[in-house]
């Protein structure tokens, strides 16, 4: 192998010929291909370095901690960082990164220790996170050389726990419904027996008379009472509406004065409407008791004055539109955008703005049923309210009703009036039938009054 070596070294330095011995280049052949087995063979197969299992551990699909039995976190893998949102989880306290357990951390921990509540889910809030960020945790034990730990599976729950509050809320929101719908109920048979026993007294009594004034107050209160119970049936959504078509520009205007009056000098109105603007298909009555409620919600928002403005536009919904734990369908929409420049809801009451009797106004200023209120009209309509607002600078209240054709004009005959009959005063029999006591024993009463038997 040296002779070898030795001709391809002296060749190196000479320059290479045709007539050189064919020996040599043989030879010159011969070393090249050798000294390229040992060089393959020195360079050694490269291997995957693996080290005490970090490299392993920070590499699982899965977040994953470690947790020593102080409750510090002993290890952290690259995902589980990434969800809690920390650079380094290294000799943190658990029970800074996790909340909402409903006991201490530390106790919940020293269970998993004690081998109680191993492989059985658990939902907390994560603390660090700037946005709300809900964490379901698994924990098991293993033992390592340096002693037993906790191994927490982590899982990304805030999608799931948005579901479940989405849940809990319209659970939340039937119960009250069906519970002022009762309440309702039974509210209003006895104003009708308040108030009518207080008209047979009033029939009695001349405007002179001291007690007059006394009984106009108690029918003026029943009347004010039958309002409030009319509100809260139509949060229930248990109001006979009559829908019908209406062009909603037609309706602001017929509202127009009553709405100035009611805004006051200080509140400037304005409106803002779509020259094409589509139908939609509601009762009358009960939308304007929508429109005049956000107008009086915005004119209070401003005890300073300002602007309300309202605006109707066509709108059309290539996508679905989810938001306040709602979707609004795809479709053609009719929008009506009340907007103010008053003080705002802050952001942790304005989730609550539609339950009922929950009101941002002081003591005796509101009766909590106004947003309430629109909010069963909209829903009853087939349509859609959301609320957004800025803190000091106003709010906006945005509704969406489906948007129907106009339809073709029709010359409609007036239908042919039949003469009333009535029973003379004094004649005929009344069957009267009713289950609550107090309506039936005024109703009686009242017929007696009349003559009847």
């Amino acid at each position: 192998m040296r002779a070898l070596h030795r001709a391809y070294a002296v060749d190196l330095h000479e320059t290479q010929s045709v007539d050189q011995p064919e020996q040599i280049r043989a030879a010159r052949r011969a070393a090249w291909r050798l000294q390229q087995g040992v060089t393959v063979q020195k360079q050694p197969p490269r291997r995957a370095v693996v080290d005490d299992g970090d490299s392993a551990f920070e590499a699982l699909p899965v977040p994953i901690l470690q947790i020593t039995p102080e409750g510090l976190v002993c290890r952290a893998n690259r995902l589980a960082r990434h969800l809690l949102e920390v650079d380094d989880a290294t000799q943190m306290p658990m029970s800074d990164l996790v909340e909402g357990l409903g006991r201490p951390v530390a106790d919940w921990l020293a269970d998993g220790f004690n081998g109680r509540g191993l492989r059985r889910p658990e939902i907390v809030r994560a603390s660090r996170p700037k946005a709300e960020l809900f964490v379901q945790i698994t924990l098991g034990q293993i033992t390592t050389p340096r002693g037993p730990r906790l191994v927490a599976v982590l899982h990304d729950a805030t999608e799931l726990k948005t579901l479940e509050a989405q849940f809990v809320q319209s659970q939340k929101m039937q119960a009250i419904g069906q519970l002022a719908g009762g309440v309702a109920h039974d509210f209003n048979n006895l104003l009708t027996a308040i108030s009518g026993h207080c008209d047979l007294l009033l029939l009695r009594h001349d405007e002179g008379d001291p007690e007059f004034s006394d009984l106009e107050q108690i029918n003026q209160n029943a009347n004010r009472a039958a309002s409030l119970v009319g509100q809260l049936l139509a949060f229930s959504r248990k109001q006979n509406l009559r829908p019908e078509l209406l062009d909603m520009r037609l309706t602001l205007s017929d509202l127009t004065h009553l709405l100035d009056r009611l805004v006051g000098e200080r509140v400037a109105l304005s409106f803002d409407h779509d020259p094409s603007l589509s139908m939609v298909r509601a009762d009358k009555r009960q939308l304007e008791q929508v429109l005049m409620n956000l107008v009086v919600n915005a004119r209070d928002a401003m005890p300073n004055g300002g602007e309300i403005r309202i605006e109707t536009r066509r709108h059309r919904l290539a996508q679905p539109l989810k938001r306040d734990r709602v979707e609004v369908p795809v479709g053609d929409y009719v929008l009506v955008r009340v907007t103010d420049e008053g003080t705002g809801i802050a952001p942790d009451k304005l989730p609550k703005i539609f339950e009922p009797f929950f009101t941002t106004k002081r003591t005796g200023e509101g009766t909590g049923l106004g947003l309430s209120t629109a909010y069963g009209i909209v829903k009853q309509t087939g349509g859609y309210i959301f609320a957004d607002s800025d803190p000091g600078k106003g709010a906006e209240f945005v509704l969406y009703f489906p948007a129907h054709d106009r339809p073709e004009t029709m010359v409609v005959a007036p239908a042919e009036r039949k003469p009333r009959v009535t029973a003379p005063s004094g004649e005929g029999v009344v069957l009267l039938v009713e289950d609550e006591a107090p309506v039936r024993a005024f109703a009686s009463r009242a017929l007696r009054m009349r003559g009847f038997t």
